[in-house]
């Protein structure tokens, strides 16, 4: 295995890590909390997909950096070695802040649909 598989294998678990990990941790936090998810999930989660995205494929690019090629070291080419992994940690971030809004809004909505009818059945007095 070269460092280009290596790569386009770390950019497709870049892509998919970060979202799910925000939709894992959106479930979990869901079936622990009975009145859904916080506002604080939306604000961290989101945040944190943007440091994702930010920091995760330049992290990756110093664990295993591109081998060392003659040709490219004395200026006679443009070396974009890594690239792919940026580009997968920017679509993973991306993807993990749809997934957090996503799981929010879900949330939510199950959250808003429990109140209603519970107001609807005389359960809850508002």
């Amino acid at each position: 295995m070269d460092y280009n598989d290596f790569e386009l294998i770390a950019a497709v678990g870049l892509c998919l890590i970060g979202p799910l990990a925000a939709v894992t941790s959106a479930v979990l936090l869901h079936r622990r909390r009975p009145d859904g998810i916080s506002h604080w999930y939306l604000l961290c989660g989101i945040l944190g997909s943007i440091l994702y995205g930010f920091f995760a494929g330049l992290m990756l690019i110093e664990l295993f950096p591109p081998p060392y090629v003659p040709g490219l070291s004395e200026g006679r080419g443009l070396d974009l070695r890594g690239i792919i992994l940026i580009l997968g940690s920017w679509v993973g971030g991306l993807l993990a802040g749809l997934g957090t809004m996503l799981s929010f809004a879900i949330s939510q909505s199950i959250q808003w649909r429990r109140k209603r009818k519970a107001l609807q059945d005389g359960k809850l007095v508002a």
